[in-house]
């Protein structure tokens, strides 16, 4: 190789016709395929489960936390880190799947054409978990507690792993490498347009996982059949595993679907209505998540007063 020539890590075959996407391409992406299925099935659960039925205008708090959406007082609070990967799947309405999904479609199968399938699903996972861990850190320095949802992050860390591969393969002004760049440029620009709507920092942190994780993939090396079916089922167990413990959090917590502000509602009912352990119950849910909110001390003297130190 003449040592002026970009790395070439990856062979991208002939009948392409110059084609981010050429025809049946989804064909060869059974992760990305798979990705799809279940973001669509994750969806019309959350479809069938809304009272307010609002595919545009969006789904209760409540019902996304219910389903494992990452609430960053929540997630770093009581440890509710499995949430880091379920949110990955949620969507907070259908145009919201509608451009994840077909940004989805358009670059997966770049990335796992090009790498094989036991690259591309970790690398997915991994890429959306820290993306929304940067936006769960972000939540709690701001004590806010909008939850977090969506696939972006992860597919952020696609398009980004696809960036890296363009470099490798055809250097910094081929076509794929300027058209992702393009592509994560405008992304971040309209979420910093979006005045806060859009979770920019779930599409950085996902972009820097990707790339990172693309650029310490080996020259031309494959992962064997075998190899491959491994990595997919320790995939889809994770995946599993945390599809589990939220089930499980729902079933044992009677807070997990409430946020700071109804579960500090819920104490305070409690407490006029004289039911001093679902007082004390849900003010100690309150300060797991937020032991510093102003009105905590006023309440819990008030409980303490009527109900006894341990509200009982």
């Amino acid at each position: 190789m003449n040592a002026r020539e970009p790395p070439r890590p990856i062979a991208v075959g002939p009948g392409d016709d110059g084609r981010l996407v050429p025809p049946g391409w989804l064909d060869q992406a059974s992760v990305t395929r798979t990705l799809l299925a279940i973001n669509v099935a994750v969806f019309v659960v959350q479809a069938a489960g809304s009272a307010r039925r609002g595919l545009f205008a969006g789904f209760d708090t409540s019902q996304l936390l219910r389903l494992g959406a990452s609430y960053p007082l929540a997630t770093i609070g009581e440890n509710r880190w499995e949430t880091l990967i379920t949110a990955c799947f949620l969507h907070g309405g259908l145009l919201h799947l509608g451009f994840n999904m077909l940004a989805l479609w358009q670059a997966g199968p770049l990335v796992e054409r090009a790498v094989g399938s036991a690259r591309m699903a970790p690398m997915y996972l991994v890429s959306g978990a820290c993306g929304n861990l940067l936006s769960v850190a972000s939540g709690w320095l701001k004590r806010t507690g909008a939850p977090t949802v969506g696939a972006s992050g992860a597919i952020l860390g696609v398009v980004a792993a696809a960036l890296v591969i363009g470099w490798r393969v055809q250097g910094w002004r081929g076509p794929l490498t300027q058209a992702m760049a393009r592509w994560i440029g405008f992304v971040i620009v309209f979420g910093l347009l979006s005045g806060g709507v859009i979770d920019n920092w779930a599409h950085v942190g996902g972009a820097i996982a990707g790339a990172v994780i693309a650029s310490t993939w080996r020259l031309g090396y494959r992962y064997s059949v075998r190899a491959t079916r491994a990595i997919l089922g320790a995939c889809l167990a994770v995946l599993v595993l945390c599809v589990g413990i939220v089930a499980w959090h729902d079933s044992t917590d009677r807070f997990a679907a409430m946020g700071v502000i109804e579960r500090f509602d819920f104490a305070r009912e409690a407490l006029e209505e004289g039911r001093c352990r679902d007082a004390h119950e849900g003010l100690l849910a309150v300060e797991r998540l937020r032991p510093k909110m102003v009105q905590v001390p006023s309440l819990r003297a008030q409980m303490d007063k009527i109900c006894g130190a341990f509200g009982q």
